[in-house]
């Protein structure tokens, strides 16, 4: 890192969605020419505020970075675009931009019915793809992509490090604070392996900013570790080996983790993701 690159002090602004955005964040990075976006939001309303957010700083958007492919994070980058869409880097992991390319169309079909005139129906695609440990860089800051694969809440997943003097990253859904956690694509284990590798990774960052909830300390890590622990644990005992859940052990396990996250966003996630989990494990021979 420059001595140049040091005295790069960027200005962090956060757009929180609402309920039907699903309670997810997009951040704004501001330094002094230009702006750079970090995931897009779910809806039609939220990603228009967010652009207009983004206009009202005056400055540039000079790239959007993606941390995965899931709708609440990316649909809205279509409208984040000004005239001239192409000259805007979007920049992701290849595995990101197939993913994306993948369940386009199945989420569509899946909540296009639900969302109507809310649901973006043509999403636009990461233009710039990276590779494990690459940099880009947007007005002479620094950022650089990890790759970690499965685990966090989808099948692909990245974290960006912005290497400012006090470095921060943006993880995506990695962790998840102040909200209950998707974990219906069946990579529980992998998660908790991410959650490991992301301490080592992560051991110079100052500050983490999450894909739901408040940004915070490294402390974040073992919140999240806790949580799928709990989960784990309490899917072992009310599955007994099987691979789907009653539903008033569903009823009882939304009981268990309400209790452990009183206050907690989305808990109809907490039902949701038990089959998948219960599946998960049983094929492990956890039980």
């Amino acid at each position: 890192m420059t001595t140049n690159q040091k005295r790069i002090v960027p200005k962090i602004h956060t757009h929180k969605s609402g309920e039907q955005g699903i309670f997810a964040n997009a951040y704004i990075i501001e330094t002094e020419n230009g702006l750079v976006a970090v995931d897009a939001t779910l809806t039609v309303s939220e990603s228009k505020s967010l652009k207009k957010r983004i206009d009202s700083i005056n400055k540039p958007l000079l790239g959007i970075l993606l941390t995965h492919a899931h709708p609440d994070h990316v649909a809205g980058v279509t409208n984040l675009l000004g005239p001239s869409p192409n000259n805007i880097p979007i920049v992701a992991l290849e595995s990101i931009e197939k993913l994306m390319r993948s369940i386009e169309e199945p989420k569509r079909t899946q909540w296009g019915p639900v969302y109507k005139d809310e649901w973006i129906w043509k999403w636009v695609f990461p233009n710039r793809l990276v590779k494990d440990r690459e940099t880009v860089s947007f007005d002479g800051m620094i950022y650089r992509v990890h790759d970690i694969g499965p685990g966090g809440d989808s099948d692909a997943n990245s974290i960006w490090v912005v290497e400012s003097e006090r470095k921060v990253a943006f993880v995506g859904d990695l962790v998840f604070e102040g909200t209950h956690s998707h974990i219906a694509d069946n990579h529980l284990t992998e998660w908790l392996n991410n959650l490991e590798k992301a301490r080592e990774l992560l051991a110079g960052v100052s500050k983490i900013y999450p894909g739901h909830g408040n940004p915070g300390s490294l402390d974040m890590i073992d919140l999240q570790k806790k949580y799928l622990l709990a989960y784990s644990d309490a899917i072992i005992e009310l599955a007994d080996g099987q691979p789907s859940l009653t539903d008033d052990r569903k009823n009882e396990l939304t009981s268990r983790m309400q209790k452990l996250l009183p206050n907690g966003h989305l808990s109809f996630l907490i039902a949701h993701s038990a089959n998948a989990v219960a599946t998960e494990l049983a094929a492990a021979g956890k039980h």
